[in-house]
């Protein structure tokens, strides 16, 4: 996310709301033009696949641009940062997925507050590597930042790195660890005033950050999502956002990319169907299943909540929405729990505000995804659209750096 200046956010277009509430009423039953047949889930267990609510009755407070990543070895999720609503927070959160708990450790050192970092685990070296994000000064201005950090669960601890070199400092970029390389890769992000394309490596044990650039490569861009597939030996990076201007407007990306490490080479993957346009989804890889899985995100002037799933075998997409879902959200966050086989999803901003619950997805026995939302919740949608404008404009009005666009 990027932070905005201050800007009124409260003169939405009654006419749009009357042309998507026209569009909603007129929109065939059998749900959006162009969804794609949803696939066939590998059975697993007796459920069918879908959602469950495991909000716990404690837990982190509502928000928005928090970044959440898997230990292996503790086979928990840690999350840190987020905006509350006023600021970019330096909280750090343990979510053990076996019990459903959430729990918050109290480290003595930690990085500033900020929002929309890069955060992900290397598994070799049992450590989180944080970059990056946004942090509010005093002053309600916005500073994208550059610095580097690693936290041990184990011992629970955050310590800085000091790098010779590092990316130019930004926020909203596209992470992913690679296992077989021990190396996490970097693309884009947003400086506070332009998207970038630029592609970068982190080595924990060598405290080195390398430049990776590729003679064809993604587009500029910021908050799309890339994963690693660790089966495969290749990482995918689907969607972002490449432009924002003025009233509401924006640029959505639906593309998807296989990146090999040892060749350096990205492919743009041809998908006919595939998930609408959006920024700030959730993606994780279901191994078992074969499948990448991706929630939630912001396109179109929607606020997203359908599930879609990439088969890794085929290079398809197909829908995996259930009849029934979790809030609309984006700048949610979440991942994959390789061994409770549940994709986790956590928080966001959704248009009613932050959000602060817990779901997680299963996929079961029994195929029973819709194709596209049915009329009735398509003129819901267009009945909110004031609503989902206000929560993106005030998501948007804390994201832009000086001089630079706002985007969801």
């Amino acid at each position: 996310m990027t932070m905005p200046r201050r800007r009124s956010v409260l003169g939405i277009s009654v006419s749009l709301v009357a042309v998507l509430a026209a569009v909603a009423l007129l929109a065939p039953a059998g749900g959006i033009a162009g969804a794609s047949n949803p696939m066939s889930p590998v059975p697993r267990g007796n459920a069918a696949p879908g959602w469950t609510d495991v909000t716990p009755s404690a837990g982190p407070p509502p928000l928005a641009g928090a970044m959440m990543a898997y230990s292996s070895a503790a086979k928990r999720f840690v999350v840190f940062g987020g905006w509350n609503g006023t600021l970019g927070t330096d909280g750090t959160w343990v979510y053990d997925p076996a019990n459903g708990t959430w729990t918050e450790l109290h480290p003595a050192v930690r990085p500033m507050g900020r929002g929309d970092e890069m955060f992900v685990y290397d598994a070799r070296s049992d450590l989180f590597v944080l970059f990056g994000g946004w942090h509010e000064l005093a002053n309600d201005t916005y500073v994208r930042l550059g610095d580097t950090w690693t936290f041990s669960l184990a011992s629970g601890i955050w310590t800085q790195r000091h790098p010779a070199t590092s990316p130019s400092t930004r926020s909203d970029s596209m992470v992913a660890y690679d296992a077989a390389a021990d190396a996490v890769l970097l693309v884009g992000g947003f400086s506070g005033s332009s998207y970038l394309g630029d592609i970068w490596t982190y080595t924990v044990s060598n405290d080195t950050w390398t430049p990776r650039p590729s003679d064809v490569q993604p587009s500029p861009r910021s908050d799309g999502r890339l994963v690693y597939v660790a089966s495969q030996d290749r990482l995918l990076l689907f969607g972002g956002n490449d432009y924002n201007g003025p009233n509401f407007t924006f640029h959505h990306l639906a593309d998807t990319w296989s990146y090999d490490w040892n060749t350096n080479a990205w492919t743009l993957l041809s998908t006919p169907s595939a998930p609408p346009a959006r920024d700030y989804p959730v993606f994780a890889v279901d191994p078992d299943a074969g499948l990448a899985l991706l929630t939630a995100g912001y396109g179109n002037r929607t606020i997203l909540n359908d599930i879609w799933g990439f088969n890794l075998t085929t290079n398809t997409w197909s829908d995996l929405t259930p009849s029934t879902s979790p809030p609309p959200r984006y700048a949610g966050t979440g991942g994959y729990d390789p061994v409770g086989h549940k994709f986790v999803l956590f928080s966001g901003a959704g248009n009613q505000g932050l959000l602060a619950d817990t779901w997680v997805f299963e996929l079961g026995s029994a195929a029973a995804p819709v194709q596209g939302l049915p009329v009735g919740i398509l003129a819901t949608v267009a009945v909110a659209t004031a609503a989902v404008l206000v929560a993106v404009g005030v998501w948007i009005r804390r994201r832009r750096g000086s001089g630079g666009p706002s985007r969801p």
